[in-house]
């Protein structure tokens, strides 16, 4: 149940270096009152097994994971959204509030992150556990779509229905939301990353290509889309041919795209619709009024807004620096004095 905090002079003295923070599971980011967003590192760290500790983190860390030495194990300490790996998560979060804030005995900052709807208790005692551990006076969560809206700046404590949809690198979070509650809500662990995997099983089950992780994502960003009906150029993609195992190359197409990421982009809309049942009419008139808001790295694909518009039959809109919104949305919680659990 959300509750506003006492902010007395004193508290607000105490807690200049309050920091909101996604902790995601490609990359984190810290915000700060004042400052916005003031760090943004991959969610990597990594681990020296002769001192059994954390040696670096983020692109740094990303880095040692070239380099051959038996010594050195490099780990993304978070899967679909939420902590697999405890040491490395609570390692991540020490690391970048030490670079933020400092080391500080006495005005230890209080933290906000956020978790998706259907994080179970244990995962979000995780969270909780890893951030005091890491440093935190007191570690507060806020379910992902609210940290969303507030990033957006939407009116969510107002009596009306609205829609948003975060799509992150690996989890996808639908919630309507309506004076400042959660009404109703659908998450799908999965995000950006599948329409990478949906379009890569595309170009080996019907081109017959296999290609590298790192060029389906650049596929995807120079000519990828959702939209049949775009025209974003074309590729020459480069790979191993699935048939006679000899290196091989084709020109992609964007139109290729949009078929290869068809999968992908029906599981989304499967969320969003999961999302949208449960709501009460009076609600579904709102949120057909106002149209969806749409948060998120994900969010960027090009022809995905238009594309889920068309299916919705309903406006859609993607907010500004959409990667950025959850990590300002935990920040301006703290600022406004609410809380979530603890």
């Amino acid at each position: 149940m959300r509750k506003r905090m006492e902010r007395s002079f004193f508290s607000r003295l105490l807690h200049q270096t309050d920091v909101g923070i996604d902790l995601g599971t490609y990359h984190i980011r810290v915000y700060m009152k004042n400052r916005g967003i003031v760090l943004r590192e991959p969610s990597v760290v990594a681990f020296d097994d002769r001192q059994g500790k954390a040696v670096a983190i983020g692109a740094k860390a990303a880095a040692m994971a070239d380099k051959d030495s038996p010594h050195i194990r490099v780990i993304r300490p978070l899967v679909n959204g939420v902590i697999a790996e405890f040491d490395g998560a609570q390692a991540l979060l020490e690391a970048a509030l030490t670079r933020v804030v400092g080391r500080n005995l006495f005005f230890k900052p209080r933290v906000m992150l956020c978790v998706p709807t259907d994080a179970t208790g244990v995962e979000r005692r995780a969270v909780t556990e890893a951030a005091m551990q890491a440093g935190a006076s007191k570690a507060y969560l806020l379910e992902e779509p609210l940290a969303a809206a507030l990033g957006a700046g939407l009116a969510v404590q107002k009596p009306l229905g609205c829609l948003v949809v975060t799509l992150g690198a690996e989890t996808t979070e639908a919630a309507v939301l309506s004076m400042g509650q959660l009404v109703s809500s659908a998450s799908l662990r999965l995000g950006g990353q599948a329409f990478n995997q949906s379009l890569s099983r595309y170009m080996k089950n019907h081109l017959n290509i296999q290609v590298e992780d790192a060029l389906t994502e650049e596929i995807k960003l120079e000519i990828g889309t959702v939209n049949p009906a775009a025209a974003r150029g074309n590729l020459i993609v480069k790979g191993r041919d699935m048939i006679t195992g000899l290196p091989t190359s084709l020109r992609l197409d964007s139109r290729d795209t949009a078929r290869g990421m068809q999968e992908a982009l029906e599981m989304v809309l499967s969320c969003i619709h999961r999302a949208l049942e449960k709501i009460p009419p009076e609600l579904a008139a709102d949120v057909l009024a106002q149209g969806m808001v749409l948060t998120g790295g994900g969010a960027q694909l090009d022809g995905l807004a238009q594309v889920l518009g068309e299916q919705l039959r309903m406006p859609v809109r993607v907010t500004e620096r959409p990667e950025d919104c959850v990590a300002i949305g935990t920040g301006r919680a703290l600022d406004e004095g609410l809380t979530f659990q603890e």
